[in-house]
């Protein structure tokens, strides 16, 4: 290792401190309680989506390969 690469990588050493890996608290049981959750919530955008791709596929069913083939 050359001196130039020497200090490239201590000026990096000084750059960049190194990172804490240890979690802050364990995250399983957060992740079960989302599992656990009864409601799903669909925002109405979707709902408008649907609603226009729907239109869309009636007014014009030949499309029906194109969006078939994009899935």
């Amino acid at each position: 290792m050359t001196e130039h690469e020497r200090e490239i990588r201590d000026a990096l050493k000084q750059a960049f401190p190194p990172v804490d890996t240890q979690l802050p608290r364990d995250l399983w049981p957060a992740v079960l309680r989302k599992l656990d959750a009864d409601h799903i919530s669909v925002p109405w955008y979707d709902w408008v989506l649907i609603g226009l791709s729907a239109g869309v596929l009636l007014y014009f069913p030949q499309l029906m390969l194109v969006m078939v083939y994009h899935l």
